[in-house]
C-alpha cells in the first residue's frame, strides 16, 4: 500500500515526530509507539503538543525481505562475533541486534523507509505553516523535535544528512530555514551499523550511499557562504548502559558500537539486568521480587523505558 503521511492540525506550537525501528517487534503492531510514556513525560504541556508517528505499514514484503537476507543475517551475527571474542558475549549480542540491523542489507527497503520519512517531514512543514497561519502567528515560531528509537535513528540520520544537503526536498537548515528544535536518538546503532557494515561491506547494497557509512559521523547540516548550519538545535544521544544496540554490554562501554558523534549531548542510563530494588541489599532486594511473583528481567532496550527514565530531562529539552 502506498505510504500516506499523517497530518494534524497544531493545538500549540510544539510537536514531535516519533520515528521507530523496523523489526519484529514492531511492523504494524499496536504498542509499537511510547504515546503514553511520552504524555507522562509532557506533563501538563501534552494537549499543547501536536505527536506524530511514522508506521511502517506499507512496506508489506518485509518479512518475506528478511528470510531473503538470511545468509546476509548469519554473515552480520558471525561479524559481530569477531568483534566480540566472546562465547557467551557473541550470542546475547546477536540476539538482541539481528533483528535490528536486518534492514540494512536492503536497499529497497532503506529507500522506501527514507521516502516515507521525507514525506512526513515535508507534511508537517505545511501542517506547522497551516496551524501558525490559521492562529495569526509566524510559522518559525512553531518548533519540531524528532524522537527516534533503535533502527529508526539510523533512517533518521541518513534522512537529515539528505535533506541538510539536497536542494530537492527544500528542507536544508540554512537555505530553507528548516532547523528541528531537538533531535533525540535513544539507543542508536549508527556506530554499531557502521562498524559492522564495514566488516560485511560485500553483502550491503549501496554502501557508498549510506551517509553513516561512507563518511565520518557528523551531526547533518548544510554549509552555506562559508557558514555551517546544523540540521536541528540540539542533537542527543540517549542509550543505557545493557543495551547492546545502543553500544553497551554488561556495563561496559563497546567503542566500536556506540555512536559519539563530536557536538551531541551523551546520556548514558543506569541499567539493571533484574527488576530488583538496586538500594536494597541484593538478598533482601532478590527476596523481595520473590515474594513479588520473581524476578524478572529488564529490557534494556525498551523505548517506553528509555522515555520514562529521561522525562524530566526530555521536557526540558522539549520546552526550551
Amino acid at each position: 500500500m502506498p505510504f500516506v503521511p499523517q497530518s494534524i492540525r497544531w493545538p500549540g506550537t510544539r510537536a514531535v515526530l516519533l520515528v521507530h525501528g523496523i523489526g519484529n517487534a514492531s511492523v504494524g503492531q499496536a504498542g509499537s509507539f511510547p504515546i503514553d510514556a511520552l504524555k507522562r513525560a509532557l506533563g501538563d504541556d501534552e494537549p499543547n503538543v501536536a505527536i506524530y508517528s511514522i508506521n511502517y505499514d506499507f512496506i508489506n514484503d518485509w518479512v518475506a525481505a528478511k528470510i531473503n537476507f538470511q545468509a546476509g543475517i548469519t554473515a552480520l551475527k558471525a561479524a559481530l562475533a569477531l568483534k566480540l571474542g566472546n562465547a557467551t558475549a557473541d550470542a546475547a549480542i546477536a540476539e538482541s541486534v539481528g533483528d535490528v540491523l536486518w534492514p540494512v542489507l536492503s536497499a529497497d527497503l532503506r529507500l522506501a523507509v527514507r521516502d516515507a520519512l521525507i514525506a512526513q517531514l515535508d507534511q508537517m512543514q505545511l501542517d506547522r505553516a497551516i496551524s501558525a497561519l490559521e492562529a495569526g502567528d509566524d510559522p518559525l515560531d512553531y518548533q519540531v523535535s524528532i524522537v527516534a528509537h533503535s533502527l529508526g535513528c539510523f533512517h533518521t540520520y541518513e534522512v537529515l544528512t539528505a535533506i541538510a544537503k539536497e536542494p530537492a526536498h527544500q528542507l536544508r537548515p540554512a537555505s530553507d530555514l528548516v532547523t528541528f528544535d531537538s533531535v533525540i536518538l535513544m539507543a542508536s546503532p549508527v556506530q554499531l551499523i557502521r562498524t559492522v557494515a564495514g566488516a560485511i561491506n560485500a553483502l550491503v547494497p549501496d554502501l557508498n550511499t549510506l551517509a553513516a557509512l561512507s563518511k565520518p559521523l557528523a551531526i547533518p547540516s548544510e554549509t552555506r557562504s562559508g557558514k555551517v548550519v546544523a540540521c536541528t538545535k540540539d542533537f542527543i544521544s540517549i542509550t543505557g548502559t545493557h543495551d547492546p544496540v545502543g553500544g553497551h554490554l554488561l556495563g561496559q562501554k563497546l567503542t566500536w558500537a556506540y555512536m559519539d558523534i563530536q557536538g551531541q549531548v551523551s546520556i548514558v542510563v543506569p541499567q539493571h539486568l533484574l527488576n530488583i530494588n538496586s538500594r536494597d541489599s541484593t538478598a533482601l532486594a532478590l527476596a523481595s521480587a520473590v515474594a513479588a511473583g520473581g524476578a524478572q528481567l529488564n529490557d534494556p532496550h525498551a523505548w517506553g523505558g528509555y522515555i520514562d527514565s529521561q522525562a524530566k530531562q526530555m521536557r526540558g529539552v522539549l520546552f526550551t
